[in-house]
């Protein structure tokens, strides 16, 4: 059994989707279908990566995450552990697996994913055109990093406009130690933060807490309210830490 865990900025009930579903269970057998997200800000490869980074896998079996975020006129395919990825060349693979091996990227034209799980499936991927020179490769946005002083950047909101930084808790711990610190939105005056919280119970209905999600991404949300509308959260809105 194998698993394609999708990811595409098509859009929910868009027939895209359908149409790939179908595709795939009609040429592939022996496979179970997941909808990770189809919602997707169009061409948001920054959104994309951090939803593929948010991926459990299963290791008993293979798993096959298919992202179509994007355009471009080649697909790479990369192969880790269990794990098969299938982007667009546009950068996107930097941008979720940060060591990876450019020689062991191979490419195939446009719209042959199916192609490429089935040399996946049958073990012979290493068959197929390495990318090499040719592809396309991003990297996620750093951290501003100085002496008292840190900059975060959005990397994604949520249905429930949470909104998740670039900054994990192990960055932040070696970072501030025991120091008095304080969190404010560049471009929201008027509003700081001195704590981190453990979860949204912390705080009452209608106030807004900074705290670490579960896969370690500095979060912020609203009790019974939307922090992304509120604060007013864009892609590249930037949270300041800054120690005393």
């Amino acid at each position: 059994m194998a698993f394609i865990l999708l990811i595409s900025d098509f859009q929910d009930g868009s027939y895209k989707t359908g149409l790939l579903k179908r595709e795939l269970h009609s040429k592939l057998k022996d496979i179970e279908i997941i909808d990770i997200s189809h919602q997707i800000k169009l061409n948001n490869t920054i959104e994309a990566a951090f939803v593929c980074k948010q991926i459990q896998f299963n290791d008993e079996h293979k798993n096959i995450i298919l992202c179509k975020v994007g355009s471009h006129k080649e697909i790479i395919v990369y192969q880790q552990l269990n794990n098969l990825y299938i982007f667009p060349n546009n950068g996107l693979l930097g941008m979720v697996i940060d060591n990876f091996s450019p020689q062991d990227v191979y490419l195939l034209p446009e719209k042959k994913e199916v192609t490429a799980i089935e040399y996946f499936l049958n073990g012979n991927l290493n068959t197929l055109e390495k990318a090499g020179s040719r592809l396309n490769i991003n990297y996620n946005r750093s951290i501003v990093l100085q002496e008292n002083l840190v900059v975060a950047e959005c990397l994604y909101c949520d249905g429930n406009g949470n909104a998740y930084f670039n900054l994990t808790e192990s960055q932040f711990v070696q970072m501030i130690k025991n120091k008095h610190f304080q969190i404010r939105i560049q471009h929201y005056t008027g509003h700081v933060f001195k704590t981190i919280g453990k979860s949204i119970n912390d705080v009452g209905p209608g106030e807004a807490l900074f705290s670490f999600s579960k896969n370690g991404y500095l979060k912020l949300q609203i009790n019974l309210g939307n922090a992304q509308r509120l604060f007013r959260i864009k892609e590249d809105s930037k949270v300041i830490i800054e120690t005393a």
